[in-house]
C-alpha cells in the first residue's frame, strides 16, 4: 500500500517510494539518509507533532510537514510481527 509517512502506524515499516518537493527538499533528506529505495521504520508518532523514524541504525526526528511528503510502500507483514 503505497501511502504518506504520516499514515504509518507506530512500528510500520515501508521502503521509501516518492518525495514530493523540490531539489533543495530532495537533498536535505538525502543528507539524512532518506532516498527512494530505503527501508523506513515508524518508532513513535507524536500526534500532530514529529515522527520519529528509524533509517537504517540512525533515528530521526521529522516534522509533519516533511513527513506528508515522504511517500511509503508499507510491509503489513513487518508491522505484526511482534
Amino acid at each position: 500500500m503505497h501511502m504518506p509517512l504520516t499514515l504509518m502506524d507506530g512500528g510500520g515499516r515501508g521502503q521509501v517510494t516518492a518525495i514530493l518537493g523540490g531539489r533543495e527538499m530532495q537533498r536535505r533528506l538525502s543528507d539524512i539518509g532518506i532516498l527512494i529505495g530505503r527501508e523506513v521504520e515508524v518508532i513513535r508518532r507524536g500526534g500532530s507533532g514529529p515522527l520519529v523514524v528509524a533509517v537504517g541504525d540512525t533515528r530521526l526526528a521529522l516534522g509533519q510537514e516533511v513527513s506528508r511528503r515522504i511517500f511509503v510502500s508499507s510491509h503489513p507483514e513487518a508491522a505484526a510481527c511482534p
